[in-house]
């Protein structure tokens, strides 16, 4: 944990019988696109861990960005 507020992410959570195509996360994420809808993103090192986003990868969310945990 980092010490800081977390914000519960809006909707609902797949189903782990018949997940989403693509990220599982796209349902819920105010950042996915068409690619994340069909393509499963892959782990990319970060400072502290580990990140699998398109959004960060493709620089439209940058890893900094600590916004999107309010918008839920």
């Amino acid at each position: 944990m980092t010490g800081r507020q977390r914000s519960p992410v809006a909707g609902e959570v797949p189903s782990p019988i018949n997940p989403p195509t693509g990220c599982t996360f796209h349902p819920r994420c105010p950042f996915a696109n068409d690619r994340c809808k069909v393509e499963r993103p892959q782990s990319l090192p970060i400072e502290g861990g580990e990140v699998a986003c398109h959004a960060i990868e493709e620089k439209r969310l940058p890893i900094e960005d600590r916004s999107y945990a309010a918008r839920g």
